[in-house]
């Protein structure tokens, strides 16, 4: 009896430790996950720390290494522009941290950059465009790009930077020239009898607000800006590609152009693919032999986090940047036919 009696109390002091064990492991995921939330949000406000891409073998043979750089989709200041959207993007800070690792690789003698881009912003695309420049003034390592399916407008413009072009003869690239989209909905909003009031501390505050038809005196002024940027395209593309800004202006009117066409004009310099790149890679370097690599960082934990983290738009604001609509009105290099 005494037995029986016993059994039962030394299950119910079991308990406590079963779930002392449960508690002490919820605590210690939660500290974990706060741990890895403040060092995300610390790396993200302190102060840059080098990013080290990893090298995937592409082809070659040798201790000379060729870094091969994607440069893919839309050109925007930052990844976090369209958080919503599911095409790739390429940054000026993405690009220079890919530089900078080309350029203290003493092994690395040439860099070819991988271009299959639309274009974008006219900020982004210039200061890529200018980060291009200083690495080959700072290094003098020969760059060349290979253009792949598209390499358009701010994507050409980039391209400019480089020692040499080599495009597919089906390559979709030119398209040099300015875009300003104003989305407008004010025949919607006098129908429905919405409106809003702008109080401004000047006639030009409120110009290209969605809620007004855009005034010819409003066009003026965002046409000069407009002016302003397709004459800044035309200057690159002259001083880049050697040609005299009369004969750029003649073909820049924003169409696009092939490959084998942007050839005939001058725009590029050979057509031919990544091969064909290498190989005026290891020219422009003189050297014979060299190990291909392609820069890439496969999405860790921590980027992860960061993006589950970052602030999203308001759902109206998501709805219509799915669409490709931009509520915020931007100058950009950009193609991007049917819109």
């Amino acid at each position: 009896m005494e037995e029986s009696g016993t059994e039962p109390r030394r299950r119910r002091r079991a308990w406590p430790w079963v779930l002392g064990a449960i508690a002490l492991l919820l605590l210690l995921t939660i500290g974990a996950i706060v741990l890895v939330v403040l060092f995300a949000l610390g790396s993200t406000s302190g102060a840059a720390q080098p990013t080290r891409w990893e090298e995937d073998y592409v082809s070659g043979s040798g201790t000379n290494k060729i870094a091969v750089i994607p440069v893919d989709g839309t050109i925007s200041e930052d990844e976090s522009s369209n958080p919503i959207s599911t095409q790739p993007s390429s940054t000026p800070g993405v690009l220079l941290s890919q530089l900078e690792q080309a350029s203290r690789d003493n092994k690395v003698k040439a860099v070819i950059l991988e271009v299959d881009s639309p274009g974008g912003s006219v900020v982004a695309s210039d200061e890529m465009h200018g980060d291009i420049l200083d690495f080959k003034r700072k290094t003098g390592k020969p760059v060349i790009v290979s253009m792949q399916d598209t390499a358009a407008s701010g994507a050409y413009y980039i391209s400019t930077a480089a020692d040499k072009i080599v495009a597919n003869r089906s390559t979709f690239t030119g398209s040099i020239g300015v875009i300003l989209e104003l989305l407008n909905f004010s025949k919607a909003a006098n129908k429905y009898g919405v409106t809003q009031v702008d109080i401004t501390s000047g006639k030009f505050k409120d110009m290209g607000t969605p809620w007004k038809k855009v005034s010819p005196q409003d066009r003026k002024v965002f046409q000069n800006l407009v002016n302003n940027s397709y004459n800044q395209f035309v200057r690159v593309v002259s001083k880049g590609r050697n040609m005299p800004q009369s004969k750029v202006r003649k073909i820049a009117d924003g169409r696009v152009y092939s490959g084998l066409q942007a050839k005939k004009l001058g725009l590029v310099d050979q057509l031919g693919n990544l091969d064909t790149a290498v190989s005026d890679a290891r020219s422009m370097a003189k050297i014979k032999k060299a190990t291909v690599v392609r820069y890439t960082q496969p999405p860790g934990l921590l980027s992860s986090l960061t993006a589950r983290l970052a602030p999203q738009p308001p759902e109206a604001v998501q709805v219509m940047q799915a669409a490709g609509l931009n509520p915020t009105p931007q100058l950009e290099y950009i193609y991007r036919p049917g819109m």
